[in-house]
């Protein structure tokens, strides 16, 4: 049997940041994940780097987004000098169109000192805005897949031990402790035990925790290729946006849909995204639909997501439930983690994300 100090259990973002924070501060690492690392639903992800109602998103939760966003040009310039594999970090901006919320938008951004602009140039000769329109120019937005792909030969690089279309079969435990990981054909051990699994988190934990409640909730994206690409700002609108691609191609995203597990994609998703993207660029309507596809983000009751131990055990921690922000929050909650296990001070307290705490104010509110 194999022993290393953390075996990490789901393959996602979150999964692989948190593998790589560990393995270069020179811990042995072994990452199992059920299918092939990256693609479920942080491949699917749109990449868009910050909260989609940032103004109105949990106090902890957006500490971490704030950081998320001030850490990844470190983050991505690290990884790209490591694996040469650009993964499209791109400052292109963030148009809001939500009139009714502008109000809430700017108290925000004063708050913050987020810059804001108001009077809106040079979008686009086609697509007509409202006039409380706002754009935040320092948000930014990566590509997933290429970010996953980048992520992997990294991990691969640091020798961490990779387990693909691996199904754990039990956790072996005594006194608190999880003393073994057994999956089909092996077991492995570890000091510490982290689930990173998402929507999946709490169907691979059982009975080991049975008040973290997270569920799926289906999301359904279109990628198009416009005649004319004359869009580099994202889009966004409640929670439809536009994404356009270095390469021309526009993303629309996205549905919100509480159907289980269930990743169907449906004509009835893409004519509604496609009828709201022709709403705000009317010349989309001749864009080439190159494809749609769906993934199950994992919501959580408290809008933000569990880091940190699992209640009434020594050594199974967890790292999940992130729902529409794994990709912005990924990197900085695998450093919160790896911060808490080193000993070291971090950029805020983890135990804003303890399930006990959740729970608790839950029960006071």
């Amino acid at each position: 049997m194999i022993k290393y100090d953390f075996i990490i259990i789901g393959g996602g973002i979150i999964g692989m940041t948190t593998a790589r924070e560990l393995a270069v501060r020179g811990a042995s690492v072994a990452l199992i994940e059920k299918n092939t690392l990256g693609k479920e639903a942080s491949w699917a992800a749109g990449g868009i780097l910050s909260s989609m109602r940032p103004w109105s998103e949990n106090s902890a939760s957006a500490e971490l987004s704030e950081h998320g966003k001030s850490y990844y040009p470190h983050f991505i310039k690290s990884l790209t000098d490591e694996v040469g594999i650009d993964p499209e970090y791109v400052k292109s901006g963030l148009v809001i169109i939500e009139a009714k919320h502008v109000n809430d938008i700017n108290y925000w951004a004063r708050s913050k000192c987020i810059k804001v602009i108001g009077k809106i140039e040079n979008l686009s000769a086609d697509i007509t805005l409202p006039d409380q329109a706002v754009l935040l120019p320092e948000i930014a937005q990566i590509r997933p897949p290429r970010l996953l792909v980048a992520l992997r030969e990294s991990l691969k690089k640091m020798s961490v031990s990779l387990y693909e279309n691996t199904t754990i079969n039990k956790f072996v435990m005594n006194a608190g402790r999880c003393e073994q990981v057994e999956y089909k054909g092996g077991k492995l051990s570890a000091d510490s035990v982290i689930i990173t699994a998402g929507a999946w988190s709490k169907l691979v934990l059982g009975d080991k925790c049975v008040d973290m409640n997270i569920k799926p909730i289906h999301g359904q994206m279109i990628c198009v290729k416009p005649i004319e690409s004359v869009l580099r700002t994202i889009i966004l609108d409640g929670g439809h946006y536009l994404i356009p691609r270095q390469d021309g191609h526009v993303l629309i995203g996205s549905t919100v849909e509480d159907i289980g597990f269930d990743k169907k994609t449906t004509l009835t998703a893409q004519l509604e995204l496609q009828s709201w993207a022709v709403s705000v660029w009317p010349k989309l309507k001749n864009a080439t639909l190159v494809k749609h596809w769906s993934g199950l983000r994992p919501s959580t009751d408290t809008e933000k997501p569990f880091i940190g131990l699992v209640p009434n055990f020594k050594n199974l921690y967890f790292n999940t439930g992130h729902f529409r922000k794994g990709i912005l929050q990924g990197p900085s909650s695998a450093l919160l983690l790896a911060d808490m296990f080193s000993g070291d001070f971090s950029f805020m307290e983890i135990d804003e994300f303890s399930l006990r705490r959740q729970i608790n104010a839950a029960e006071i509110a």
